[in-house]
């Protein structure tokens, strides 16, 4: 698949992710940042080019249908404007360099008997900012017995 192709499906999962319907709260205030410039490079660019009603249409109603076709926007306008695919590219970029991975084991876990965990392996494969945490938040009864827990970032 081509760069064109992979930017654009990324920038329409990004913009109808679930971290964003929920107001941008799971997203730091540099993330946010580069989350408006990039949507606004987007909203600038479709306005030129006369098509911001598909990225209205898509926002006001994210249907399959409608993400579709905005995608489709985006590549076409990626496709004839290299300058605005290079900084969607970089943008994109910067942005999953900001990520945080989030990594969590047995959070909120309630037992009021005994509890046996085998072992647990979690390994972030892939760069950014890495949050681990285990028994977070967890309530045992008699006994607890867990196995090795290996987190590696």
């Amino acid at each position: 698949m081509e760069a064109v192709t992979l930017t654009a499906a990324a920038v329409v999962s990004l913009v109808f992710s679930e971290a964003l319907k929920e107001g941008g709260k799971a997203l730091g205030k540099g993330v946010s940042e580069q989350f408006g410039q990039l949507l606004s490079a987007i909203r600038q660019k479709f306005q030129a080019a006369g098509t911001e009603g598909i990225l209205k249409r898509a926002e006001e109603n994210p249907t399959e249908k409608n993400q579709a076709k905005f995608q489709d926007e985006l590549e076409t306008q990626m496709e004839e404007d290299t300058d605005f695919a290079n900084k969607l590219q970089t943008l994109m970029k910067s942005l999953q360099a900001n990520e945080t991975i989030n990594q969590i084991v047995l959070k909120g876990v309630k037992v009021k008997g005994k509890a046996k965990i085998g072992d647990i392996d979690l390994t972030a494969t892939r760069e950014g900012a890495v949050n681990q945490e285990a028994v977070v938040d967890a309530e045992f009864g008699d006994d607890l017995d867990l196995g090795n827990v290996n987190m590696k970032a």
